[in-house]
């Protein structure tokens, strides 16, 4: 019983310290639960590396975990996923989330990019304006795309009859090298967009054709939340034979952070917080951040900010002064992280061992009285059996599997029963060394003729006194005690005998002689 105890202490011993050992190893890259989910956009895309930005920022500076599903078309399926409750966050073009902003739908959190519309042709193509379009085939990329959906808003404001296509980035692309199409609508931040870089530097080579300014004055007085006027600078894409070749004009609207207003604000505060401090890495989709004012370009435009952004825009930090030093201070975490589990564990130890020496108690307890059972009949065995539990329990001690406390306790209960049993094995040595000897006397006592009965007797007692020895009822000192006892009388009692018969045997040659 006590064996299996001690053997589990161990266990749970080395179990323990190998579970803190990982747990301080593990305090610097603990996993957290995703605060946020977003949807940015498509593999490679501008929005895409946007979406890796905003995770940074919020990983970062506010300790904040956002899952990205890049798996996206574009605004118009983002748009669609945060009003379904899908996502808590999305990247959007403004002009795409303008009516759900209007009815309160969604709200802004920050502007991350400026993007630029972009009408492309093939570098020959007679096509030097809008105007020019009548009656061409024009790619609009897909249907829940921002560029389809800024494409349609764009021609349906003009009265030019054009051909309409459906077609995705690579297969659109594709088409207008090879001639199968007029023209390509893009619409994203300038330099931002890997893909668009490489088809426009990759021969055979393509142009973008600039907007006039009467239509562009058109747009941005009917839709003023939705586009400004803006500027190709030459050289945005290629700054060697540039790409375009000189200034052009054209319209943006802006790539915006937006969310629900349920959504927490403190999140919102805090995540916006996050891009307000990391601004200067959205330089490269938004270029005037790179020495811009960081809180007027962010929120540039924006009617329909969240609370929460709107809290961070005003204030700052929102996180109180304390978090933000823990937050930001490594160390102490993992001194704090460590000192809690630690504390933990030894409670939980503790606990377990407390619950374990009750129970070593309480067994010990029941081994005790069925030792006690057997004290009077066999105190010898007894003796032996509390001596090999005592050791036990000095075993665990040592080990450090018992605290001292309880070991006392069990000591005192052992003791006890170890001081009665040896009251009781010194009582029967002395009752079977009186009996011995009340049998000796006996024997001198009788008839000669009844003697040699006696002396059989106290052979049988030697013989049972060596079963008791040999079962632990009686110990080896008591039992030489009483075989010394007994051979002592049958020898004197021999020797008796045969001087008593030498002078049975010489009387009769006595009287001979007389």
């Amino acid at each position: 019983m006590s064996t299996s105890i001690y053997s589990h202490c161990q266990q749970l011993t080395k179990l323990i310290g190998g579970i803190l050992l990982s747990a301080i190893a593990l305090t610097s890259c603990t996993t957290q639960r995703p605060t946020f989910i977003l949807s940015s956009g498509a593999d490679g895309g501008a929005y895409q590396r946007i979406g890796k930005q905003i995770v940074n920022s919020a990983r970062e500076v506010g300790k904040m975990s956002i899952h990205d599903n890049y798996n996206s078309e574009g605004s118009v399926e983002n748009l669609e996923r945060l009003l379904n409750k899908e996502t808590d966050l999305a990247l959007v073009q403004l002009d795409v989330a303008s009516e759900a902003m209007k009815t309160g739908k969604v709200q802004a959190i920050a502007v991350l990019a400026n993007e630029y519309l972009h009408l492309i042709t093939p570098s020959d193509s007679e096509i030097k304006t809008f105007s020019d379009l009548e009656g061409k085939r024009v790619a609009f990329g897909t249907p829940r795309s921002g560029i389809y959906f800024t494409a349609k808003r764009l021609f349906n404001a003009t009265n030019l009859k054009i051909i309409e296509e459906e077609l995705g980035f690579r297969q659109g692309f594709s088409k207008l090298k090879q001639k199968e199409i007029d023209a390509l609508v893009y619409v994203g931040p300038l330099g931002g967009s890997k893909k668009v870089k490489a088809q426009l530097i990759t021969p055979p080579t393509l142009k973008l054709v600039p907007m006039t300014t009467s239509f562009i004055n058109y747009l941005t007085i009917q839709f003023p939340e939705s586009y400004q006027s803006a500027i190709f600078p030459k050289g945005s894409y290629m700054p060697l034979s540039p790409i375009p070749g000189k200034d052009l004009p054209t319209i943006s609207t802006a790539a915006a952070l937006v969310t629900r207003p349920d959504v927490s604000r403190k999140k919102i505060a805090l995540l916006t917080w996050s891009i307000i401090s990391s601004s200067r890495k959205y330089s490269l989709f938004y270029p005037e951040l790179a020495h811009g004012d960081a809180k007027s370009l962010l929120r540039n435009g924006l009617l329909y900010l969240h609370p929460g952004a709107q809290q961070a825009f005003d204030q700052g930090d929102p996180r109180e002064f304390w978090v933000r030093y823990f937050e930001e201070n490594q160390d102490l975490q993992a001194g704090l992280i460590v000192v809690i589990f630690t504390g933990f564990i030894g409670f939980v130890l503790r606990m377990w061992r407390q619950k374990k020496c009750r129970k070593l108690i309480r067994n010990s307890r029941l081994a005790l009285d069925e030792i006690n059972l057997c004290v009077e009949t066999n105190p010898t065995q007894a003796i032996k059996e509390v001596e090999e539990l005592r050791q036990q329990h000095r075993l665990m001690l040592v080990e450090g599997n018992l605290p001292r406390e309880a070991y006392e306790k069990l000591e005192d209960m052992t003791q006890d029963i170890a001081e009665r049993s040896r009251k009781f094995q010194e009582k029967q040595r002395r009752k079977d060394i009186q009996n011995t000897i009340s049998l000796i006397d006996d024997c001198q006592n009788i008839s000669e003729g009844c003697q040699q009965q006696m002396r059989e007797k106290l052979k049988n007692s030697e013989q049972k006194y060596r079963e008791m020895l040999l079962s632990n009822q009686i110990d080896i000192q008591t039992y030489i005690h009483l075989t010394q006892l007994i051979r002592s009388y049958i020898n004197f009692n021999n020797d008796n005998n045969n001087n008593h018969q030498n002078d049975n045997n010489n009387f009769p040659i006595s009287l001979g002689d007389h």
